[in-house]
């Protein structure tokens, strides 16, 4: 009897002291809803876009490159 009693208190003890210490929930509004996911996009749309721009640079600079020297070995090869 005596435990139980015991339990019963400190379950409740514990139940105040977690509902005193935290603060009340607050949905977000619309507006605030709207901001995040536009921040969140706008930071991942430029990650993106700056991955994608070096691998498209990387990918012309070899096209050129490899154009280059196909010309420059059709120009010295004998006619």
């Amino acid at each position: 009897m005596k435990k139980t009693g015991i339990s019963l208190i400190a379950a409740a003890a514990f139940t105040l002291l977690l509902s005193a210490c935290g603060s009340k929930y607050t949905p977000m509004t619309d507006e605030q809803i709207q901001a995040k996911a536009d921040s969140s996009f706008n930071a991942t749309k430029t990650e993106i876009m700056t991955t994608k721009q070096q691998a498209c640079d990387a990918g012309m600079a070899a096209q050129v490159d490899a154009k280059v020297q196909q010309l420059k070995a059709a120009a010295q090869a004998p006619k």
